[in-house]
C-alpha cells in the first residue's frame, strides 16, 4: 500500500493544482459547478469512502478519498460552509489504517481552507505523537488550538467548524500522552473526544467524524487494563454502528481480558462475517499502540500469538 502514497500527494491533495472550475474533472467527467449532480456525486464518494474504512478495506478507502479530491477543485472547496472540512477524509483515512509516515510526508494545504486545515493539522498530529515525535506533536497540537480559538471567535464563517475540532484537539492531546505512557490522561481526553463526537449532528451521511472516537478510546482502556469499561464503550459503539469489525474486535478483547472466553469466540466469529472483504488485520480495534509505534509496515504490527487466531476465522 506504500504505492498508493504519489497518487494521494498528486492527486488527493489537489488544493494546489485542482481542475479549473470549469472544466470536467478526472473523475467521472463531472462539471465542478454547483448542481444536483454534482452534489450527488461528492456525497456518493463521501459515503463510499466512509464505509469502506468501516468494513476494514483500506485499498478502498484510499481510492475513495483520492476520487473525492479530484472532484472537489480548490476554489470551491475555499468557499464552503466548513471552509474544506468536506475534503478531510483523505487525512482521516490514513490515521484510519496507521499510515503515519504517509500522513507526515503530507504537505499543508492552502490555509484560507480552514476546514482543510484543520483536518490536516488532527492527522499531522496523530501520525507524529504516534511515531513518538513529541516536540513535533505538541507543536502541531498548538496550531490547531490556535485554529480553533479562531474558530470559536468568528461566529459565522466557522460555525460549522466548532464542533470537529472538538473531536480532533483532544484526540491528538490523547494520542501524544498515550506515546509518553500517560496513559490515565489518554483516557480522560479520549472520553473527551467522544462527548464531543457525540454532540455533532448525526441527521447526514456519512457522519462528520471519518470514524468513531469510540474505537479510540476502548483500545485505550484496554491499554490501561480497564477492560470491563472498554466492554461497555464497545457495546455503545455497537448500538450505534452495528456489527462494525472494529468494535467488534475491541469487544472480544475485552471480553477476553476478563476471561469470558467463550463469550469472547462469540463475537470473533460476529467479527470474522463483518471482515470478509477487509485487507487489513487488526490488533485492537483502532491502529492505537501503548507507546510509540516504532514498526515499518503493517506485517510487524500482528502479534505472534494473534496470527493463528485470525486464521482459525479464515482472515
Amino acid at each position: 500500500m506504500r504505492g498508493v502514497l504519489p497518487a494521494l500527494v498528486t492527486a488527493a491533495l489537489g488544493l494546489a493544482c485542482a481542475a479549473r472550475a470549469d472544466t470536467p474533472t478526472a473523475a467521472g467527467h463531472l462539471q465542478a459547478q454547483p448542481s444536483p449532480e454534482y452534489d450527488a456525486r461528492v456525497r456518493s464518494i463521501e459515503l463510499l469512502a466512509y464505509s469502506a474504512a468501516m468494513q476494514g478495506r483500506k485499498a478502498d478507502t484510499l481510492a475513495a478519498v483520492q476520487r473525492l479530491a479530484q472532484v472537489l477543485p480548490a476554489d470551491r472547496v475555499a468557499v464552503t460552509q466548513d471552509a474544506g472540512w468536506g475534503l478531510t477524509q483523505q487525512y482521516a483515512a490514513l490515521v484510519r489504517f496507521g499510515l503515519w509516515d504517509e500522513m507526515i510526508a503530507l504537505g499543508a494545504p492552502d490555509p484560507r481552507a480552514s476546514g482543510l486545515t484543520a483536518g490536516y493539522l488532527y492527522g499531522r498530529g496523530v501520525a507524529l505523537a504516534a511515531r513518538g515525535r513529541i516536540k513535533d506533536a505538541n507543536a502541531t497540537l498548538a496550531e490547531l488550538h490556535a485554529l480553533a480559538v479562531r474558530a470559536a471567535d468568528e461566529s459565522a464563517a466557522l460555525e460549522s467548524l466548532r464542533g470537529v475540532l472538538g473531536v480532533a484537539e483532544p484526540i491528538v492531546a490523547a494520542r501524544i500522552a498515550a506515546s509518553e505512557g500517560r496513559n490515565d490522561d489518554a483516557v480522560t481526553l479520549l472520553q473527551q473526544a467522544v462527548a464531543a463526537e457525540d454532540s455533532l449532528p448525526r441527521a447526514q451521511a456519512p457522519a462528520q467524524w471519518f470514524f468513531p472516537a469510540r474505537h479510540l478510546l476502548g483500545a485505550q482502556l484496554l491499554i490501561a487494563r480497564r477492560a470491563g469499561e472498554a466492554q461497555r464503550v464497545y457495546r455503545d459503539d455497537l448500538t450505534r454502528n452495528p456489527a462494525n469489525g472494529w468494535a467488534l474486535y475491541g469487544l472480544a478483547a475485552a471480553l477476553r481480558a476478563q476471561g469470558r472466553a467463550a463469550d469472547a469466540e462469540r463475537v470473533m466469529r460476529e467479527f470474522a462475517a463483518s471482515w470478509r472483504h477487509a485487507d487489513v488485520r487488526l490488533l485492537a480495534s483502532a491502529f492505537w499502540f501503548a507507546g510509540a509505534d516504532t514498526t515499518s509496515c503493517e506485517c510487524q504490527r500482528t502479534a505472534s500469538d494473534e496470527r493463528p487466531r485470525m486464521r482459525a476465522y479464515g482472515l
